[in-house]
């Protein structure tokens, strides 16, 4: 029979394999007995609301001109673009103020204070009856606002994720494992109209149901798309609503945004805490399965680990070190190889992202994070 510390390390690990690989296996299964709600396909049904779509800049002259171009390009005719520069310093002002005369763009020119304060300036600014969230280096195809719009026929629709496509310099894809996995659950959530967070780079809210963020909010596009749900509506995946962003290729600057984000995903529970209620179950299964355990799984990674010292006389206590001490050699190996080989890449992987996560907690945790966020290529 198992001691109370055999049990112990075995929740443990039983709650890092539910999150990672028995949750997704078991929400991709499901969904494909689901036939999806939430989407009309009604053609002779008119729908064309007024749309903002709202974007944040800080030192993003290498890509503002293209932005806006690339805001030109879309076909959904009822539109406008608000951007706002958190302060720049580069020459992203000077290209904003050039298209100051142009009737379908509003830009405001702020001091540097975070981009949680733009949004929430944008936000103000705006009153259009659905709000489109995009980031400078975010690139729409011409359709993507369109095939974000059609969800919103369906009044329980609140927000609806679309779908972002990672490229390198040369312009192949960038979509790792980890993305294509992320991108798997997003589109099996769909199914039950409850997409846990959206995508940064292209997502849409109602107006009515955006709020002002708190001000030491870090994600907002999680708080914000979540906050739709919160408020008892639906959020859906468009997966044909396409935008590409060009992969960072700098390991420490991508590391920085993963420690970043991860202390935004600990601040929004806080926000979010009424998602936690276990009397709405979807929306309570789906969050803590998907989201909630995982990040703390760098806690029930650091507890698997010293527990078994304290009872190494334990048969069982010895087979979980071993373990351990197989998958840490494998991850040792896949940070100095570099190597792509899956069964050390994966580890490492794994290890680095959880890293971050646990960095992101303490920083959190000792209000060490600030909002204020220097521009990367995918920020």
């Amino acid at each position: 029979m198992l001691s109370l510390l055999d049990l112990s390390i075995c929740i443990c690990a039983f709650l890092v394999v539910y999150t990672y690989l028995i949750f997704p296996a078991g929400i991709c299964l499901l969904s494909g007995f689901v036939k999806e709600p939430m989407k009309r396909d009604d053609a002779t049904e008119k729908y064309v609301p007024s749309v903002a779509m709202l974007c944040a800049m800080y030192n993003e002259e290498d890509v503002a001109e293209e932005k806006i171009q690339n805001f030109k390009t879309l076909s959904y005719p009822n539109i406008r673009l608000y951007v706002g520069s958190d302060g720049s310093t580069d020459g992203t002002n000077e290209i904003l103020s050039s298209y100051s005369d142009a009737g379908d763009l509003s830009f405001f020119l702020f001091p540097r204070r975070g981009k949680v304060h733009v949004i929430n300036d944008l936000i103000s600014a705006a009153s259009e009856e659905i709000f489109v969230f995009t980031d400078a280096n975010s690139m729409y195809s011409p359709t993507a606002v369109d095939n974000l719009l059609v969800h919103f026929k369906n009044p329980q629709i609140g927000a609806v994720c679309g779908c972002l496509k990672l490229i390198d310099a040369a312009g192949k894809s960038g979509e790792g494992f980890y993305w294509r996995y992320e991108t798997a659950i997003k589109r099996a959530e769909s199914a039950f109209g409850c997409v846990i967070g959206a995508n940064g780079g292209i997502y849409a809210v109602r107006s009515c149901l955006v709020q002002k963020l708190p001000t030491d909010t870090i994600n907002d596009d999680f708080t914000l798309s979540m906050g739709a749900i919160a408020q008892g509506y639906g959020m859906t995946y468009a997966e044909d609503a396409i935008a590409t962003e060009e992969i960072g290729k700098d390991d420490a600057v991508e590391f920085k945004r993963h420690v970043r984000d991860a202390a935004g995903h600990y601040r929004a529970m806080r926000f979010l805490a009424q998602l936690l209620n276990p009397f709405y179950l979807k929306t309570f299964f789906l969050y803590v399965s998907h989201r909630v355990i995982r990040w703390f799984v760098p806690h029930l990674m650091l507890v698997s680990l010293v527990l078994p010292f304290f009872n190494l006389s334990s048969l069982f206590a010895k087979l979980s070190l071993t373990l351990q001490a197989v998958f840490y050699g494998l991850v040792l190996m896949g940070g100095l190889s570099r190597s792509k080989r899956k069964i050390i890449y994966i580890p490492y992987y794994f290890v680095y992202i959880n890293l971050a996560m646990l960095i992101g907690f303490t920083k959190n945790l000792l209000g060490l994070q600030s909002v204020t966020w220097n521009r990367t290529q995918r920020s």
